[in-house]
């Protein structure tokens, strides 16, 4: 399957909660529950190697703000405990141009063996696992 007919599917079910930024680059809100939401980018990287097509589908969502007293082994252990994706750290600009460092949720799967089922199920998960780390990671700070 290739990415123009998968975000077609994907942009029929979530409907007015899908926006295309490229041809390689969809954003869909994904409802978690109790009436909340998680955005996820869902990229295409195109890629060959040795001849062959090795391009990737890459979902994404931002879980928030690196806090301060977020301690980097904390987060190497909690990736070793995921059921989909990694946590990563990546540097974001706000609308003022200042570097803002984000935790997201990132997971990527092969295109060519991929079907509408389980880009579906990659993008529900990334939403819902990225949602539980957000209330996890900040709820301390509510506290």
């Amino acid at each position: 399957m290739n990415f123009a007919t998968l975000t077609d599917e994907l942009k029929s079910r979530f409907q007015e909660n899908a926006r295309e930024v490229s041809d390689s680059h969809w954003v869909f809100e994904v409802m978690t529950g109790n009436q909340r939401s998680q955005v996820v980018h869902l990229l295409h990287k195109e890629q060959r190697r040795d001849g062959r097509d090795t391009s990737r589908i890459v979902a994404d969502s931002p879980i928030g703000p690196l806090p301060r007293r977020y301690d980097l082994e904390q987060l190497l252990r909690r990736n070793a405990t995921l059921d989909v994706g990694a946590i990563c750290i990546e540097d974001f600009r706000n609308e003022e141009g200042d570097q803002v460092t984000y935790l997201t949720l990132r997971a990527s799967h092969l295109l060519s063996t991929l079907d509408f089922e389980e880009i579906w199920e990659m993008v529900e998960k990334v939403a819902q696992t990225a949602d539980v780390l957000e209330r996890d990671v900040y709820a301390s700070d509510l506290h």
